[in-house]
């Protein structure tokens, strides 16, 4: 068979696959054509990131406060630490003058930050602006970093408030708008204790103003607003509770029912049941139990006047008069009961079951003193002494004499400061054979009779007519019921125990020294002060009254600034014996 051969030049192409020439591949597949492009597309994106990461790194790696953040209106951006907390420090000091104001059912109440507890917490504050930048998923904390190149970051401003202070506050602020609860506590009744129930009070609720104010003082942030808190009263329950009351009276009895023996060095002295019984009290703890305690209000001058005429003790200053003027006698310092909280001791004794306690004297200032007594102005004698009123006269050696004697010794001394009012039955007390008195001529139920003290009405009259020329004012008085010739019709007094009383108000800027003195025919109420008023005494004129004449004397007080002022007095007599108004 032939053989044909065709010879191919060597520059032309060989057909694929010819042999010593690459073919599409190993595998059989097409070629695919290079892509130069895709390297660099990836690594651009990874170059920028890891340029972030590392301005991120290198700008936050001294720590301190993110970039662009603001706090209460101020840049602390980049600050360190102790720069922040410096600037936080300052910040706090300036916060304690912010205005507060609560606001209760219409009612504003203004103070300050500072006053009322509210203040910037300082560490808190600080801790809380080093997170802002840094509180985000760590990953995504460069592109945080990076963003506050475009935007501010506010920082949060933490408040902390002091409870007690706030309820100190609180109570202050309301004042007498704010009804305080009243604790139960105890009464004597004819000799019993009796509990008094507690009763709920009204104001606002310190624990509500407190968790009020800081989110009061974040939404003003920087403003220049007050800080505002807006609430409603509510009822303030008493911290004990009426059975507990109840259960502690029942236990104070006990305590109660027997004398104790106070001894000194000074002497000894026994406090009866019935004197114990004034002095218990119920207290009531913050947790609302209730418990009986000695009230040391009640304790220590009771005590200290039980002592009083002990060898040693305490003299208080007084006047006397000498020649007719009035004369301060110094006070002397000297030994009083007692010491170390008498009232603590003694129901700790009663408590054990202990009737005896030991107490000590202690060095004790006199109650009053001479510069005390010279600042009352007690320089001369007031009242017009010429005049009727400073003296009455009486028959002598009757058994009533003895009671005028007796009365106007009981009171001579007797200082009425300016302000206070003077009760003669409170000083003097009921009159009976004991206190020195004896049976005396009296008017009881409109008719004359007799009676212990019978006769003071003398020195009522005598101390009425006294103080109404020396200008002074009057409380409870009354006229005698039958009218007695040897006194000055419509301008006197009568006394009987608990009443009528005789009560002297000194309405003046001095004090008033009242000081009786007597003969045997007469009795004389000498008024000591400084000349402060002119009193003018006009004519009484009479009125019906039923079937009994009112008489009413008018008088003029005229004042040395130059004030007038017109008042009267009056006095009410029957016809006769018997016959009623």
């Amino acid at each position: 068979m032939d053989e044909t051969i065709t010879e191919t030049s060597a520059d032309a192409p060989r057909p694929p696959g010819s042999p010593g020439e690459a073919g599409p591949g190993d595998d059989g597949e097409p070629a695919r054509p290079r892509r130069r492009w895709l390297l660099p597309a990836l690594l651009t994106p990874l170059v920028v990131l890891i340029v972030l990461v590392i301005a991120w790194a290198v700008d936050t790696s001294s720590g301190g406060v993110a970039r662009n953040v603001q706090l209460a209106g101020t840049d602390v951006g980049n600050l360190s630490e102790a720069e922040l907390a410096a600037e936080v420090a300052d910040l706090a000091e300036e916060f304690t003058e912010a205005p507060v104001e609560i606001v209760a059912d219409g009612d504003t109440y203004a103070t300050t930050a500072d006053a009322i507890g509210l203040r910037i917490d300082e560490d808190r504050t600080v801790e809380g602006t080093l997170d802002v930048g840094h509180d985000t998923f760590a990953l995504l904390r460069p592109f945080e970093w990076a963003r506050s190149f475009l935007s501010e970051h506010d920082a949060p401003v933490a408040y902390q408030v002091n409870g007690d202070q706030v309820a100190t506050a609180t109570v202050e602020l309301e004042g007498e708008d704010r009804v305080p609860a009243t604790e139960p506590t105890v009464e004597l009744v004819e000799g019993s204790f009796r509990v008094v129930p507690g009763k709920a009070g009204t104001g606002l609720d310190p624990a509500e103003v407190a968790a009020a104010l800081p989110a009061a003082a974040a939404a003003v942030g920087e403003g220049d607003g007050p800080i505002r808190v807006e609430l409603e009263r509510g009822p303030i329950p008493p911290l004990g509770e009426d059975a507990a009351a109840e259960q502690a009276a029942a236990g104070a009895e006990a305590l109660v029912s027997a004398p104790v023996e106070i001894q000194t060095s000074g002497g000894n002295r026994t406090i009866s049941s019935e004197e114990l019984r004034t002095w218990v009290v119920l207290t009531t703890a913050p947790d609302g139990t209730v418990a009986v305690d000695l009230d040391p209000a009640k304790v220590d001058p009771s005590l200290r006047e039980h002592f009083d005429d002990i060898a040693g003790g305490p003299v208080d200053a007084r006047f006397t008069v000498e020649g007719g003027k009035p004369v301060i006698i110094p006070e002397q310092a000297g030994k009083v009961c007692c010491g170390g909280d008498p009232a603590a001791r003694i129901i700790d004794a009663l408590r054990t079951g202990t009737r005896t306690v030991t107490l000590d004297l202690v060095d004790g200032a006199p109650a009053f003193t001479a510069a005390e007594a010279a600042k009352l102005g007690i320089v001369e004698e007031v009242g017009q002494p010429s005049v009727f009123g400073p003296t009455t006269m009486h028959a002598c050696c009757e058994s009533r004499v003895q009671n005028i004697h007796r009365i106007a010794d009981l009171i001579r001394g007797q200082v009425i400061e300016p302000g206070e009012t003077f009760s003669v039955n409170s000083h003097v007390g009921r009159r009976t054979v004991g206190n020195g008195f004896t049976e005396g001529g009296a008017i009881i139920d409109g008719r004359v009779g007799k009676g212990i003290g019978g006769g003071i009405s003398q020195f009522a009259t005598t101390f009425f007519n006294a103080a109404l020329y020396a200008g002074l004012d009057f409380g409870e008085y009354q006229s005698h019921s039958l009218y007695i010739s040897r006194y000055p019709r419509g301008h006197e007094a009568t006394l009987s125990f608990p009443s009528p009383d005789l009560e002297i108000r000194n309405t003046t800027p001095y004090g008033v020294l009242v000081w009786p003195t007597y003969t045997d025919t007469s009795i004389t109420v000498h008024l000591y002060s400084t000349r402060y008023v002119d009193v003018a005494v006009g004519e009484p004129s009479p009125s019906p009254a039923g079937n009994c004449t009112k008489w009413t004397t008018p008088r003029t007080r005229t004042y040395l600034d130059g004030r007038v002022e017109r008042d009267s007095v009056f006095a009410r007599y029957r016809p006769a014996e018997g016959i009623n108004c």
